[in-house]
């Protein structure tokens, strides 16, 4: 009796035993939703890059936007410095030249006035200076196409060919750029026609 009993008992856990089981089968099948949540997962994470990438692009946009406005703005402000700079130098410059002429009216004596004028220039060219601008000697030197231009070409007998005996307009550097090139004649070897005849 004990043991059919037993028995029996048994197989009612085996068979809610059984029962769990089937059912944690059940939760481990997905249904039909499930499986198109898993499949549409990807491209809605492309959806959510393509959106980042976008928004980054433009961040990145409005950011070289803002940066290219600053620049501009400091280097408007570097000119109009720069030009303030100038115009302060320049304007004493401007008014004793102005002083002179006034003075030259009056005067009996040109000596004076150009005196007056030699000061001014040598006020002007030390306020070039500042700036780093000065003029270059070419007077002698071999013609250089990259700071010479070439007005003329003259025989000379005493210069070789290629050498600049006269100028017409300074040159000036700009620290170690041209500014402006120099004007200038240059020699040119005699062509020999005038030679005397050696044939007796």
């Amino acid at each position: 009796m004990k043991h059919r009993k037993k028995k029996a008992e048994q197989h009612e856990s085996d068979i809610e035993v059984n029962k769990e089981a089937r059912q944690e089968d059940a939760r481990e099948i997905p249904v039909e939703s499930d499986v198109e949540d898993i499949q549409q997962d990807p491209v809605e994470a492309l959806e959510r890059e393509k959106n980042e990438l976008s928004d980054r692009l433009l961040r990145t946009m409005a950011e070289f936007d803002n940066y290219r406005k600053r620049v501009t703005r400091e280097k408007e402000g570097l000119v109009k410095y720069g030009t303030e700079r100038i115009a302060l130098e320049i304007l004493p410059i401007v008014d004793n030249f102005e002083r002179a002429l006034e003075q030259s009216n009056q005067a009996t004596d040109a000596d004076p006035v150009m005196d007056g004028l030699k000061m001014i220039l040598k006020q002007l060219l030390a306020a070039l200076e500042k700036f780093d601008i000065r003029a270059f000697n070419s007077i002698g030197e071999q013609f250089n196409p990259e700071i010479h231009e070439a007005m003329a070409q003259q025989e000379h007998p005493d210069h070789e060919d290629n050498t600049v005996i006269e100028q017409f307009q300074k040159g000036y550097l700009l620290g170690e750029r041209l500014l402006r090139p120099a004007r200038v004649i240059v020699s040119r070897a005699p062509s020999g026609d005038d030679e005397p005849d050696s044939t007796d």
